[in-house]
């Protein structure tokens, strides 16, 4: 049997897709499975073990118009090449419908709210069920008759690259301006919990880090690199986020604050996953800039740092 799976993006998502690999990996363990994501998320699928093959695609809005297409017809080549027994689009937008309409497969599975007309290129649509998102993508192994199990991600911990022990990762960034705690919570956070190691990663505005329990990994780091010091950590604090994600996918104690975005619906996956949301009337409004002109950014500036600690406590010592 080959079975493809179509995941395009983001980070966190394609991260919480991989417990559908892995249930059919164990529902079918001699089948095929294979995957089409856009180029930048190739390393992260590989650590999958039970992904075969991954196929992928230049974001358009990065390699151009035409050679996106050229290289879209080639993928589809390649695509009906292989005959495939099963696609699942766990995408449901145009570009994934496409290649899973036209894929040539006897079957060919969709979510039933696909949008951009995508809903017409499947033989059988799948009803989503309620948040969390996962629960979305989940969805398709029990249309198959299979059990999910939510925390099977498979992914590896990678050995130790720092040379610190018993730590904790903060991830104070995100490609949303409202997404982010306030810097100066977190310059708070690490003075007022002097007897333990911060590890501060990601991309983002700079602003700075002095206090002798702080180390700064800030910048751009191999995914190996980021895994190792997620997977190795004692917990990690961060936004709604991809690392997120990836700390809770690794079974890292992770916390997760919330604000412009919905916990309910956007949370991390994992045994060792708090998240924080305020109650605030405007929260969640999915906007990426703060349109609160009264209180601006009070959904996050709203949570203290003592629940943070509060909280961080509770996930270290369980």
């Amino acid at each position: 049997m080959k079975i493809l799976i179509i995941k395009l993006s983001s980070f966190g998502d394609i991260i919480q897709c991989f417990p559908v690999a892995s249930g059919l990996a164990k529902k079918f363990p001699s089948a095929r499975i294979d995957w089409v994501s856009y180029d930048n998320y190739r390393e992260l699928i590989s650590y999958q073990p039970a992904i075969s093959r991954i196929y992928t695609l230049p974001h358009y809005a990065s390699a151009g118009i035409f050679p996106s297409v050229v290289h879209f017809l080639k993928l589809l080549y390649e695509i009906k090449k292989e005959s495939y027994d099963i696609v699942l689009d766990l995408q449901g937008l145009f570009r994934s419908g496409i290649l899973c309409g036209l894929s040539g497969a006897k079957r060919k599975i969709g979510p039933w709210n696909a949008r951009e007309g995508s809903v017409f290129f499947y033989r059988e649509r799948i009803m989503p069920p309620p948040p969390p998102a996962q629960e979305r993508y989940l969805e398709f192994l029990r249309y198959l008759g299979i059990e999910p199990d939510p925390y099977e991600f498979n992914l590896p911990v990678l050995p130790q690259v720092l040379n610190v022990k018993n730590y904790v990762v903060v991830h104070p960034y995100s490609r949303w301006r409202s997404k982010i705690w306030p810097w100066r919570n977190y310059l708070e956070l690490t003075k007022k919990l002097p007897q333990y190691q911060f590890v501060f990663i990601g991309i983002g505005p700079w602003f700075p880090i002095n206090d002798s329990n702080c180390i700064d990994c800030r910048g751009e780091i191999p995914l190996n690199v980021l895994m190792a010091i997620i997977g190795n950590a004692q917990a990690t604090i961060s936004g709604d986020s991809g690392p997120a994600h990836l700390s809770a996918a690794l079974g890292c104690p992770t916390l997760v604050m919330f604000g412009p975005t919905d916990a309910s619906e956007a949370r991390p996956i994992g045994k060792k996953v708090i998240v924080v949301q305020s109650d605030v009337p405007c929260s969640p409004c999915w906007h990426d800039i703060c349109l609160n002109k009264k209180y601006p950014m009070c959904c996050l500036s709203e949570i203290s740092v003592e629940i943070v600690i509060k909280k961080l406590m509770i996930l270290i010592k369980n």
